[in-house]
């Protein structure tokens, strides 16, 4: 009998080992196209499945193509983009960069749909395209000057913001980095940075048309998260013949304080910054009686609102708040994910 002097195996033998080995890659080509065709079935089942849910949002055949080929260019799932404002205006920021035929209006209609149109004020800004219009803000140049220019209009590639205060000129120019900072009402303070595009006059205005970005900075303004509410309470300020009660109503409250508000007819409440004044309320069936410090007022014509922060609050008192604001906020968001279906 033959013998192979590299291998020391019979003919035979030999023939077996590569019959085995070939069933074997056989074998293994089977099972991978298996797994194509697997994969090619449940995409295409995944595919059907994201349009039926686009359609029942409202989407047209064209607005949910668009969705679905670019969250696959993005490598997102289609599905978020449909229940989530984050996902849905990064693929749609990407259909607007890189395609020169994108249509904005296309856009719009989806964000309308989804009711991404609007965002609630629990909700914290994902661009700069939920910035609302006529919001004031203050623009810092290059050199360190600054100015007050308030959101005049916008669309889904450019904010153009006009000038309040007296334009600066020959301090900008198109090119330069400018930083906008702005108060977004029970917020926070949100800062971001981005070139001139153009500056142009429209009537007499000086309007500076800047790209928009998602690289915004947020600062809580508030070490506590707060609700709007509207419950009964008793105002008392401190005087010199002792506590003084007035009628009011809080408007909000967090585990740091609260805004109150009380009539401001011909009994005039006699506070101020820093004045010292206590609150009694119920919340929940709890009675709570809390001394605090006025922080800021707010006067109109029938009505006087101020914050108080509260000072030597128990422990327990603050929980309890803080649960009440959790669960208040928790039910707000549902609510609010509720119209959007």
């Amino acid at each position: 009998m033959r013998y192979f002097n590299y291998l020391k195996l019979p003919v035979a033998s030999t023939s077996y080992v590569v019959l085995f080995l070939l069933l074997i890659v056989i074998f293994s080509l089977f099972l991978m196209t298996i797994a194509v065709v697997r994969k090619i079935i449940e995409r295409r089942r995944y595919r059907v499945s994201f349009f039926k849910e686009a359609f029942s949002k409202g989407l047209t055949e064209t607005e949910a193509e668009i969705l679905w080929d670019y969250s696959l260019r993005e490598g997102r799932d289609p599905f978020l983009t449909l229940e989530f404002k984050v996902a849905f205006e990064k693929v749609v920021d990407s259909y607007l960069q890189s395609n020169p035929e994108a249509d904005e209006s296309i856009v719009k209609s989806m964000r309308e749909k989804l009711g991404f149109d609007t965002v609630p004020f629990f909700v914290p800004l994902v661009s700069t395209k939920d910035i609302e219009l006529f919001q004031p803000a203050r623009i810092e140049l290059p050199d360190g000057y600054s100015a007050e220019v308030t959101l005049f209009d916008k669309d889904e590639k450019y904010m153009y913001w006009a000038f309040t205060d007296p334009f600066p000129r020959n301090r900008i120019r198109k090119g330069d980095e400018v930083v906008f900072v702005f108060i977004r009402k029970a917020d926070a303070i949100y800062k971001f940075k981005v070139p001139v595009e153009e500056i142009y006059e429209e009537g007499e205005r000086i309007i500076i048309k800047v790209p928009h970005t998602f690289s915004m900075q947020r600062y809580q303004r508030r070490n506590f998260a707060r609700v709007e509410v509207d419950i009964r309470c008793k105002v008392g300020v401190l005087t010199d013949d002792g506590w003084k009660w007035y009628e009011g109503r809080l408007k909000d409250i967090s585990g740091g304080g609260a805004r109150v508000c009380v009539p401001n007819g011909k009994q005039k409440l006699p506070v101020s910054i820093l004045s010292e004044v206590k609150l009694e309320f119920f919340l929940e069936g709890k009675h709570f009686s809390l001394n605090g410090n006025v922080v800021n007022e707010d006067l109109k014509e029938k009505v006087l609102c101020f914050g108080v922060q509260f000072s030597n609050i128990k422990e327990s008192e603050q929980q309890f708040i803080l649960k009440f604001v959790k669960k208040e906020q928790k039910k707000l968001a549902e609510l609010y994910v509720r119209n959007r279906q």
